[in-house]
């Protein structure tokens, strides 16, 4: 089973987005999803804060920003 992280941040309008789009999306694929706070990690705040949130698989970025569940099914049907 693939294993997707998932950068998100407090008080984020589309990481809440992003997180329906997940659950939709693993309704047709098996997959995990680890999710991270950049905010209780400096470095990764000073890297992510403008572009949460951020989907990766094995530090490769998916997707940012805006993140939709056809995407999601691409990436894991490619890789």
């Amino acid at each position: 089973m693939k294993e997707l992280t998932l950068l998100v941040g407090n008080q984020c309008g589309l990481c809440n987005d992003a997180k329906i789009q997940i659950a939709l999306a693993q309704e047709d694929a098996d997959f995990a999803v680890n999710e991270i706070n950049i905010n209780s990690d400096a470095a990764l705040e000073e890297q992510y804060f403008m572009s949460i949130p951020v989907l990766l698989h094995n530090d490769v970025v998916i997707q940012e920003g805006h993140i939709d569940f056809v995407t999601i099914l691409e990436y894991l049907s490619e890789n």
